[in-house]
Order: C-alpha cells, then structure tokens, then sequence
C-alpha cells in the first residue's frame, strides 16, 4: 500500500487530463473531483435562463488503509421571462449530498460561458466515469473502499 500522503499529492498529476471533463484537486484528506457538467446561458422564446450545474465526488482516506465517498450536486438556474407584457424573474438553488448515480445529456439553443460559443450547447454528465477514475487509482495504490462501519 502507498503512503497516504504520496497517493494525496499524486492524484491530481495521475487524475487530471485535457480530455477529462472534471478536475481533481486535494484539500486536506480528501481526494476531490469536481464536475461543472453545465454552464450555459439558454435562450428560449420570450426569456433567457442562466444553468449551473455541478457534481463532486469526494474520497476521504483514512490512516487504516480505506478511504470513505460522498457524492454531492448542485444547480442554479436564473430566469428571466417577459409573457403578456409583464417581466418575471426567478432562481432555483438546489443541493444534495450523498449516493449517486446519475447519467445525463441536455442540450438547447444558447451560449456555453465556458468558451463563449453561442449555437446548439450540448452538457454530457456520468457520475460512475469519475468515480470508477478516482476508485481505480485509488485500487492501484493499494488502498480499499471501507465499509458501513470502517
């Protein structure tokens, strides 16, 4: 098994890619890839809505060998409408924080802030690619998932 501290400071060297969409960072003990899967600014008839949308997938290593997971997404949508000559704004946050499994591809007419292209934005998310990358080398260092108690 590699020392705790040398599989910290190698993940993001080992973990992170051009060709990933995710990034890991390490803050403290824990191993933390985070996966801003939407950024874009949607445009729809009579109105404009901002979506934000991230998950982060934390491993936390313990001194016995195992590390424990959390998963965690959220998203911030902002709108604005104009219907029958009125003008409406709204926001909807959202946060959750535990097991998760999702799989996801949206798509609309807007702009992806992240490159400032305007035209078709296409946002792809897949929980267990970033969690089977992060486990995986995790496996390779000689280190095991814990259990409900460990």
């Amino acid at each position: 098994m590699i020392e705790k501290e040398k599989v910290l400071s190698d993940a993001p060297k080992v973990l992170n890619s051009d060709n990933n969409p995710w990034e890991v960072t390490v803050e403290g003990d824990s191993i933390i890839g985070t996966w801003k899967w939407m950024d874009a600014r949607f445009f729809t008839e009579g109105g404009i809505s901002d979506e934000d949308k991230e998950f982060t997938f934390t491993v936390t290593l313990k001194d016995n060998g195992k590390w424990k997971e959390v998963d965690s997404t959220s998203s911030k949508i902002s709108s604005i409408r104009m219907h029958n000559g009125k003008l409406s704004f709204s926001k909807d946050i959202s946060f959750s924080k535990g097991k998760t499994y999702q799989k996801s591809i949206s798509f609309g007419i807007g702009q992806d802030k992240k490159s400032g292209k305007v035209g078709i934005v296409e946002s792809k998310l897949d929980t267990s690619i970033i969690k089977k990358s992060i486990r995986d080398y995790l496996k390779q260092c000689g280190w095991k998932k814990a259990g409900l108690f460990g």
